[in-house]
């Protein structure tokens, strides 16, 4: 989405990424400008005779390309977990007051929190406290300290022995890389999923599944405007047996001002899947499995913006090397089952229903959600919140659910982006 934003000349610098322009064009006193080396601003350029006197006309420049890029993108991602180490490793240094002045400032650089409401779910978030849309509750899951939250705080380092989480030791974070599957450039918001990988001081490797949405903010640098970060399905499963996932990157830069979505659109979109997923389920038992496969493959093509490339999509019941599912055989295997039992030989079929232990599986009989957060971005939004299940059993689930819906050409709504995790529980006994 292109904006047309006005900046003041002092306040940043489109050429050479200083704070100001003085660097490229000097320090504006009237040698500097009478030599003949440059302008005072951008008002006032070309070849200047050393008589000319500046009339003191005030620059401003419009912004109207906020287009991201793939570049771009893998700087946001390093920045960020760059800023991990650097606050677990000043919290090793100079505590709790040194490792919070760095958290926001981290927060206030790398979060669009000045936009509004950032769609953030830590991986340690749990319960009334999962999502954080704002800055303090941002900073309390970085750094702790804040007792409305009852954060470890993740920043400082590797979790603390659950037998004594308040005083437990902790290794700080010494390296922390980020693996991407999908990067999805969408104009002017960009969203890219993936494992993160950690490493403390003491030996851990550890991992989480996590995805990134960006927007760019009116000086061109790029805020994080979601971020869902969940640990694996499966807790047992080894970081050091991941495969570094193949990356598929979509870019989908056009924008039509008819495409813009608004918060009906979105809501909408939010009725459709629910709806369709019992749906499927309803249809497995009924009419059988062909018949809900037949169903699934529909829904998907008109739900999710496959036809358009990888969608960014990390189901609930996902593990290990199959986490991620950016086709659409990924998404059918997903939702029914036996769909490729070689490449996803796990898959037991979402949409089929409920799968409590203990219990026979009971099909899905109603969905709904609660949204902690909508954004709507031009012709993208993303929603965050919870989305609960409830089967013909009567028994009742609930999962942490982030999508990213974009208007097509033709004005349909396409998810683009969906993660889906457990919700987490501390382990913690005191």
């Amino acid at each position: 989405m292109t904006t047309s934003t006005v900046l003041p000349i002092e306040s940043a610098s489109l050429f050479d990424g200083t704070s100001s322009f003085a660097a490229f064009f000097g320090d504006g006193s009237d040698d500097a400008f009478n030599s003949g080396r440059g302008p005072l601003s951008r008002a006032t350029g070309g070849l200047i005779p050393e008589d000319f006197v500046g009339n003191g006309l005030r620059d401003y420049t419009v912004v109207n390309d906020n287009i991201i890029t793939k570049k771009e993108v893998k700087q946001a991602y390093n920045a960020w977990t760059d800023a991990l180490v650097s606050i677990s490793q000043t919290y090793a240094e100079d505590g709790l007051i040194g490792a919070e002045k760095l958290a926001k400032k981290v927060i206030r650089d790398a979060y669009g929190y000045n936009f509004g409401a950032v769609a953030f779910k830590p991986t340690w978030g749990e319960a009334m406290t999962s999502f954080r849309p704002t800055r303090e509750g941002a900073l309390s899951y970085f750094v702790g300290g804040n007792n409305a939250y009852d954060d470890l705080g993740f920043g400082i380092g590797t979790h603390p022995p659950n037998s004594d989480c308040i005083t437990g030791e902790r290794s700080p974070w010494v390296k922390s890389k980020f693996y991407p599957s999908v990067i999805r450039l969408d104009g002017d918001t960009a969203t890219t999923q993936g494992f993160l990988h950690t490493y403390g001081e003491d030996g851990y490797h550890g991992f989480v599944d996590k995805t990134f949405a960006y927007q760019k903010d009116d000086n061109g640098d790029l805020r994080l405007i979601a971020h869902h970060s969940s640990a694996n399905y499966d807790p047992s499963f080894k970081a050091e047996d991941l495969d570094k996932p193949k990356l598929e990157v979509v870019k989908l830069e056009d924008f039509k001002l008819d495409n813009t979505i608004t918060l009906e659109d979105v809501e909408m979109a939010q009725d459709r899947w629910m709806g369709a997923l019992v749906s499927i389920s309803q249809t497995n038992k009924n009419d059988g499995y062909e018949a809900a496969v037949e169903e699934s493959s529909a829904v998907i093509d008109l739900a999710y913006g496959y036809q358009y490339g990888a969608v960014a999509f990390k189901p609930t019941w996902t593990t290990g090397n199959t986490t991620f599912r950016p086709d659409k055989e990924g998404a059918m295997s997903y939702f029914m089952g036996g769909i490729n039992n070689e490449k996803y030989p796990d898959d037991i079929g979402f949409a089929k229903g409920s799968n409590n232990p203990g219990k026979k599986r009971s099909p899905w009989e109603y969905a709904w959600y609660e949204n902690s957060v909508v954004r709507l971005n031009g012709d993208t939004a993303t929603t965050m919140g919870w989305v609960h299940f409830q089967d013909e059993a009567g028994d009742r689930s609930t999962v942490d659910k982030t999508f990213e819906f974009k208007k097509d050409d033709d004005g349909e709504i396409k998810i683009v982006t969906h993660h889906s995790s457990s919700p987490y529980k501390s382990d913690c006994e005191d």
